[in-house]
């Protein structure tokens, strides 16, 4: 039943009754409250239909952004750990640089040396003094071979002593192996004095 049933006029009328107005009045009250305890009309399905596509549609957006969220973040630990290995690398080849340039500089050095070395050798034998001329055959009427004082066969050769003693200082070759190696082939009269003057030179 609804309000315009109970509200309805259409009443056969008599001689005697009810009054019509009280009637009325009773009626609307009646229709009044029927209306303010009927219940409330159920949602239609496609109110319901579009609140769980709202949802889901809501669920879909947070899930998009939450994917976002995460791989910028694995973005910039990725991009972090590229640029401390490249700054690593780049230390590293900074490193082997300046050691290259040492070691360049050590060899520059040594070949100076060297070239010096070689010049003063060369300029020492180009104004050596000639070797002394050998000494006369004794006459064959002179005092006998057992007598006479023995002639050492080794060369008297300061220059070519010189030139060997300093190619084997700068050499790396001790003090101690060049005399050895000097006296066993050469003769020379101020060995030592030799030895300090070659070895002065190959230190500079």
């Amino acid at each position: 039943m609804d309000r315009d049933r109970i509200l309805r006029r259409d009443f056969p009328t008599g001689r005697r009754g009810y009054d019509p107005a009280a009637v009325d009045e009773h009626l609307r009250r009646v229709a009044d409250a029927f209306e303010a305890n009927a219940p409330l009309p159920a949602p239609s399905l496609a109110a319901s239909t579009s609140e769980q596509v709202r949802e889901i549609l809501e669920a879909a957006e947070r899930s998009v952004a939450q994917v976002r969220s995460d791989a910028a973040r694995e973005a910039s630990d990725h991009v972090a750990q590229v640029q401390q290995a490249t700054s690593g690398m780049l230390a590293q080849l900074d490193a082997l640089e300046s050691e290259l340039g040492r070691l360049l500089e050590a060899l520059r050095a040594s070949g100076e040396r060297l070239t010096e070395g070689l010049q003063q050798l060369q300029a020492d034998v180009a104004g050596a003094a000639p070797p002394p001329a050998e000494a006369p055959a004794p006459p064959a009427d002179s005092s006998s071979p057992a007598d006479a004082a023995p002639v050492s066969a080794l060369p008297a050769d300061d220059a070519g002593a010189r030139l060997i003693a300093l190619n084997m200082a700068l050499s790396g070759s001790s003090r101690e192996e060049t005399a050895a190696y000097l006296a066993e082939h050469f003769e020379l009269t101020d060995a030592e004095g030799l030895l300090d003057d070659v070895y002065a030179r190959a230190q500079k």
